[in-house]
């Protein structure tokens, strides 16, 4: 899958949407250093929007971290 396609996704899916997907299919440590992974893939494209999405993404993993950083929430 392209980069364009793989991150440009914001318009299709809101962050919270992104964050319980990424977390039921890895778990949230491994969501949030994939979201971290897009953010530095789309500024380093300077594709800010993108970036913008992604940096949401992962904020939203790092509250749900600070709320209870035991719970993994993966669904398997």
């Amino acid at each position: 899958m392209a980069m364009r396609d793989d991150d440009d996704i914001s318009h299709e899916i809101s962050a919270s949407e992104m964050v319980d997907a990424l977390v039921r299919t890895c778990g949230r440590r491994l969501a949030r250093q994939k979201a971290h992974l897009h953010v530095l893939r789309c500024v380093e494209a300077r594709r800010t929007d993108e970036a913008a999405f992604w940096l949401a993404v992962r904020a939203l993993l790092d509250r749900r971290m600070e709320i209870d950083p035991e719970e993994t929430d993966r669904f398997h």
